[in-house]
């Protein structure tokens, strides 16, 4: 063959092209004897007498002897002295001659006398079922009265597996596999014979009939006789007697007779009804198979049970074939009921879980499901998540009334032996009796008998996640739960798709959650940038207002201070005082700038809160002339303490006590100082609270913004609050503001309690 035509797409399997070398092996099987195809043709011509098949017969010792044979075991009331095959015609028949003839010529056409004991045996079960199907088919013909010869149905029942016994003959190892397969899988031999040789035994016969030139009746039935007879093309030639081979086939099988291959049986009256036989002939021939098969089986030395014998063999391989399917009937029950518990156990998972679900709700819904599936006394769903040892647990006992969830963490040993125990798993593997280490994780949190069988149904197995389904088994060997390997898979698929879900829910969750942090955190130092960038341009706006206007200033006031000294007029006088004044006061506003945008280093004390607001409290009350009901001091702890400069805590207070007092309006002032318990171990709060006309929401926002103010004209430099919630920055802590409007303002102050430490 070309290298063109070896790359053709449609080239041959070797599959079959080994069918074709096994086709070319039978044209080596010997040629059917010459007496044997003028027997055939003597039988097909309807010219044909009785003395020509008695004068063929004479002519061939081996066959003379073969009937002679016959003649001596049948029970005919005779003297068997001076016997001719003539004599024998009368005294048995026309046709149990023929048909004795037949068989001896084609069984000894392919005996193997050489073969070993197994495959005696075989090659006895299956002549045994041709035998059989022959008579059968004998018995059917001769009462159907419409047109076909029951000598024609002998031959084609006899031939009709040839095609097995022809592999045989030449592959004698290979078809041993096929009977060996049909056997333990109890599948159809067609089936086999394809799969493992390309060819069935129908090809291979329809092939070998060919070659010797068999009639076309035979080959038809050879080749098509496991077709059903509506499923006949209409081109064959002898559709009948396909039909009626068909059906001594089903018949036979039935009767558990020989070996066939086959284990499905058609139904024998519909075949019957089609043929126009009726059920009583069918019947009626089953019942006397055994008596007239039993004289060809004996005659071929195929087997020497007669009569009844051979009707109770049948009958023993029909018990036998019925208590192997009761048996397999039985195993196929318990695997259906694994299934369907497998089945509503997924069916109510899928019922159970939603959509809000967390991984703990999946463990211990899944523990519930599957301990009320099973009917066992517990159930253990966990989950660990390597990375973190976070282990998720559902726990389901029949003891209890309900399930619960845990979440713990995995220790070291714990977390090595779980890991150890599961590494060569794989959820592919369904269930699986629990390896040594789960067992530690079944005793410390669902208690039981240590004795109990447990066994584990992984789902999950990644490097950063294992999980699997645990439970004990009272029963010593739970094969109703292992018997359905995919459908446990299935479950452990849903479980596993329940936990990703979960899981994935989660981290989205967090991610939306870190997303709102973030942006609130991205707006918090949104605005310390700007208010960061104010106080950068405050520092540099003070610089250079110092390096500007300071020195003009100083001239200033001290060329008015000249003119004081020299000045005699009052008026002149005033005049300078208060350009001196003033000078003093713009050098000031310059000062108190550089103050805030940078003040100098705090050297933090540590003082007594409670004596230290005691005495501020003292300075308000004198310095804005308020009495002691109008301010209020609480102190929640004695002993507190405060770590702050004490200058910068004094100026905090000053500035939050006077917004306090400027924000009192026409209303009596009054002042509640409090110094609530501790935020910490580490921080004290002080709590300043007016009955003031409060804040709106705007003035809040930028309430601590420099020389931003909410007061009329004439107001003062709006760094009071800004001021005092920069020093509690420098020195550790925080400020922060809560108003309602008509109601009051109340400002906190956070400083450290101690130093850092200490």
């Amino acid at each position: 063959m070309s290298a063109t035509a070896d790359a053709h797409p449609h080239r041959p399997s070797p599959l079959r092209d080994r069918a074709e070398l096994i086709l070319s092996r039978l044209d080596q099987l010997p040629s059917m004897p010459a007496v044997a195809m003028r027997l055939l043709a003597l039988t097909a011509s309807s010219e044909s007498s009785a003395r020509d098949v008695v004068r063929l017969i004479e002519s061939d010792a081996s066959l003379t002897a073969a009937i002679l044979k016959l003649v001596n075991r049948a029970d005919l009331g005779v003297r068997r002295e001076g016997m001719t095959v003539e004599r024998a015609v009368k005294l048995l028949g026309f046709s149990a001659v023929r048909n004795a003839a037949l068989t001896v010529q084609v069984y000894g056409l392919l005996a193997d006398p050489a073969q070993d004991e197994r495959l005696q045996a075989f090659r006895r079960e299956l002549w045994k079922h041709n035998l059989a199907v022959a008579c059968a088919a004998d018995r059917l013909a001769a009462g159907t009265g419409a047109g076909t010869q029951a000598g024609d149905a002998f031959v084609c029942g006899l031939l009709h597996d040839i095609g097995k016994i022809a592999l045989d003959a030449c592959l004698p190892k290979s078809y041993a596999r096929v009977v060996d397969r049909v056997e333990r899988r109890r599948q159809c031999i067609v089936d086999v014979e394809n799969e493992l040789l390309g060819i069935d035994h129908t090809v291979a016969g329809k092939r070998l009939g060919t070659r010797w030139r068999l009639p076309s009746s035979a080959v038809e039935c050879i080749w098509l006789h496991h077709q059903h007879p509506s499923a006949l093309p209409s081109s064959v030639q002898h559709a009948r007697l396909v039909a009626l081979v068909h059906l001594a086939d089903h018949l036979v099988r039935r009767q558990h007779i020989g070996f066939s291959g086959y284990q499905h049986v058609d139904d024998l009256e519909t075949l019957a009804a089609q043929l126009d036989i009726d059920a009583a002939r069918i019947a009626r021939v089953a019942a006397e198979l055994p008596a007239h098969l039993a004289p060809l089986c004996a005659l071929m030395g195929i087997d020497e049970a007669v009569g009844q014998a051979l009707y109770a063999e049948s009958l023993a391989k029909a018990n036998h074939e019925l208590a192997r399917a009761n048996t397999e009937l039985h195993e196929a029950n318990r695997r259906l009921d694994a299934r369907a518990a497998c089945f509503d156990g997924v069916r109510r998972l899928a019922e159970r879980l939603t959509e809000r679900d967390q991984i703990s709700d999946v463990c211990v819904t899944a523990a519930d499901v599957m301990r009320t599936m099973m009917d066992v006394g517990g159930a253990l769903v966990f989950l660990a998540e390597t990375p973190n040892r976070c282990l998720h647990l559902g726990l389901a006992q029949r003891d209890h009334p309900a399930p619960v969830a845990r979440v713990t963490r995995l220790d070291d040993g714990e977390s090595r032996m779980l890991l150890a125990a599961l590494a060569a798993l794989s959820p592919a593997e369904g269930l699986v009796a629990a390896p040594e280490g789960c067992d530690l994780l079944w005793q410390r949190h669902a208690g039981g008998d240590p004795t109990q069988l447990l066994w584990l149904l992984p789902f999950a197995q990644t490097e950063d996640l294992v999980g699997g389904l645990l439970f004990a088994e009272e029963e010593p060997a739970p094969d109703r739960f292992r018997a359905a390997k995919e459908e446990w898979q299935a479950l452990a698929a849903t479980i596993r798709l329940a936990v990703a879900t979960a899981r994935a829910r989660t981290a989205s969750e967090r991610l939306h959650e870190e997303a709102l942090e973030l942006n609130r955190r991205y707006r918090t130092a949104e605005k310390e940038l700007v208010r960061a960038r104010s106080v950068s341009m405050i520092a540099e706006m003070a610089a250079g207002a110092a390096h500007e206007l300071n020195n003009p200033l100083s001239v200033i006031a001290g060329r008015a201070q000249m003119e004081l000294q020299r000045c005699e007029q009052e008026e002149l006088a005033r005049t300078l005082n208060i350009i001196i004044e003033q000078s003093r006061s713009a050098s000031q506003i310059v000062t108190d700038l550089m103050h805030f945008a940078k003040p100098d280093p705090p050297t933090p004390v540590q003082q007594r809160l409670a004596v230290l607001l005691e005495s501020h409290c003292q300075r308000w009350r004198q310095g804005f002339s308020l009495s002691e009901q109008q301010v209020l001091l609480i102190v929640a702890d004695e002993n507190a303490t405060v770590y702050a400069d004490a200058g910068d805590l004094q100026l905090m207070l000053d500035a939050i006590v006077a917004n306090a007092v400027e924000a009192r309006a026409e209303r009596p002032v009054r002042l509640q100082i409090n110094s609530p318990s501790l935020a910490s171990d580490e921080t004290v709060r002080i709590v300043v609270e007016d009955n003031g006309v409060g804040m709106t929401r705007e003035c809040l926002e930028h309430a601590i913004d420099p020389f931003y103010s909410n007061r009329p004209a004439g107001r003062r430099r709006g760094l009071g609050l800004s001021r005092a919630y920069r020093l509690a920055e420098v020195n550790g802590g925080n400020l922060w503001l809560d108003s309602t409007p008509g109601v009051g303002t109340t400002v906190t102050l956070e400083l450290p309690a101690c130093a850092s430490g200490g």
